[in-house]
């Protein structure tokens, strides 16, 4: 019975930690607007890059550091970005609170899905997948929330100072470290943990002993490998990294591109953004609820492929809504769609891993794969700006001069009034926001 609920906290604590690893890194890219509102694809790209750089490297040297010090690591890169995207004088000190963000982001993601494998795999997995699809939700919610009170964007982020504490709460009172930082020796100083014995007790009442032998062994399996060896394993990942990586380039292609570009009609600025809110919306119910069910129906890998391929479709389907536009909000549906190949494909493909690859690199190729959806989201990011520079010059959209203009040159002689920019009634005393 202990053993149960033992197993009950790890998944609430992977589902807590999923969502607020996630959290503000959709928060930023929801206030693009107000971090950079001259270039909102830079505010992307910068979310994005050192992930990426982070994932790409974390391989090499997470084995040397402790699960507890990466955590605690994150938490402080949180609080560093909150005050210095909340107080950066200027769009660019601001960025560098977004890249501390994406580096937060890339080692949680990295790290925790890596994690899992010390505990109940599957059911750890499969929550924290549900947690990151519902922090898209929950990010976007927040950031609607503080919109209607018309409360400036620094406000937010300052009133968002629980989520590092929070993090570190979920961790270290629910989750508790797991017992390969004991083996590793990178746990000299003493830090608090309200679930201190919970690591052991999990070994030893849902586990068997050869299982935790042979997760022993894992550790000098993967310990001993060297750069090429690790590079040449991660390689061989393909077959899981493949259909993850088109998957995102394919629906961060249609979220920063083609429903950036799309309105009813879609010379309207508002109708624009209105369907750009509404459809990323119903994107990340989408996600949430495929992250939470899609273990259910991937059995195998053809199931991703097919979600891959399925995703590569969508995204046809919705250049072609957008270069010659038909449809109206109907078009919700497929966009609900595509949130569920993507969130699917992301839960199965680690699922598979951990199901398929040897016990002993598991935790390896977990932390490994997690690149792919990275680098499908920044080919991504630079193809949204093409698409939507060419579909603004096809359809004469004048209201806005985008920032890859394809070869049109129709916005030169359109003369504009600028607006005087306008205020949040709530901020903090002496500043505009």
């Amino acid at each position: 019975m202990r053993g149960k609920c033992r197993l009950y906290g790890n998944v609430i604590a992977f589902w807590i930690l999923g969502l607020l690893n996630n959290f503000l890194w959709v928060v930023l890219n929801a206030g693009a607007n107000e971090i950079n509102s001259a270039g909102v694809a830079l505010v992307y790209l910068v979310n994005v890059l050192p992930s990426l750089t982070m994932k790409l490297s974390g391989p090499y040297w997470f084995h040397h550091v402790s699960y507890k010090y990466r955590i605690w690591l994150i938490a402080l890169l949180m609080v560093l970005c909150l005050i210095q995207v909340a107080w950066g004088n200027g769009p660019y000190q601001k960025l560098i609170g977004v890249a501390l963000a994406s580096f937060a982001a890339g080692m949680g993601e990295a790290s925790l899905l890596a994690m899992a494998s010390f505990y109940e795999t599957k059911p750890c997995l499969t929550a924290w997948s549900s947690g990151t699809g519902f922090a898209g939700i929950a990010g976007y919610v927040w950031s609607l929330f503080f919109d209607f009170l018309d409360v400036c964007f620094q406000v937010e982020l300052m009133v968002a100072m629980w989520l590092p504490v929070a993090f570190l709460l979920a961790f270290h009172c629910l989750l508790g470290p797991p017992w390969i930082d004991q083996e590793r020796g990178t746990m000299n100083v003493a830090l608090p943990d309200c679930a201190a014995d919970s690591s052991d007790s999990y070994s030893e009442e849902v586990e068997s002993e050869d299982s935790v032998i042979e997760h022993h062994a894992s550790e000098l399996a993967t310990g001993k490998l060297s750069f090429q060896e690790r590079f040449s394993f991660i390689l061989s990942l393909w077959p899981y990294t493949v259909p993850l990586f088109f998957v995102y380039a394919a629906e961060y292609t249609i979220q920063s591109g083609f429903w950036a570009a799309m309105g009813f009609p879609v010379t309207d600025p508002k109708a624009r953004h209105t369907f750009y809110k509404w459809s990323n919306f119903m994107y990340q119910i989408g996600v949430f609820i495929s992250r939470s069910a899609f273990i259910l129906i991937c059995r195998n890998r053809r199931v991703l492929w097919a979600g891959g391929f399925l995703q590569v479709l969508m995204a046809i389907f919705f250049a072609a809504a957008a270069w010659q536009p038909f449809g109206d909000w109907w078009l919700l549906a497929p966009a609900f769609f595509v949130g569920c190949l993507g969130g699917g494909v992301y839960v199965g493909a680690f699922t598979l891993i951990a199901q398929e690859q040897s016990p002993s690199f598991v935790e390896l190729a977990l932390s490994s794969a997690s690149v792919a959806d990275t680098f499908g989201m920044i080919a991504a990011n630079i193809m949204g700006l093409l698409v939507q520079g060419c579909i603004f010059g096809h359809l004469q959209v004048l209201d806005d001069v985008p920032d890859f203009k394809c070869g049109y040159d129709i916005w030169g002689s359109v003369n504009k009034t600028l607006a005087a920019k306008t205020y949040h009634a709530h901020c903090f005393a002496g500043v505009k926001g």
